[in-house]
């Protein structure tokens, strides 16, 4: 058996991702700060019909409900994407 001396330590691993991550994050931050004004400021009252239902809702909240669904879509595509690549 070697014995291993507690003292040494390895180099902490390099964490990926600098500056073109935090740019990404202010960049995502400004567009979440601008689709809220967005909203905020379409307070118009819609009929929105959709498959048979009949709702009354915002502008605003419904552009806001159809970009969350896109971006769940987006993330579901890009998730099938890198498995898919994972697996080659």
């Amino acid at each position: 058996m070697t014995a291993t001396d507690p003292t040494t330590t390895r180099p902490a691993p390099r964490r990926k991702g600098g500056v073109f991550s935090k740019f990404a994050l202010v960049i995502a931050l400004v567009l979440v700060v601008a689709l809220v004004i967005f909203v905020l400021q379409n307070t118009v009252h819609t009929r929105i019909n959709f498959i048979g239902w009949n709702f009354d809702l915002a502008q605003g909240v419904w552009l806001l409900g159809a970009a969350v669904v896109g971006s769940i879509i987006t993330l579901a595509v890009s998730a099938a994407v890198r498995v898919r690549r994972a697996v080659r």
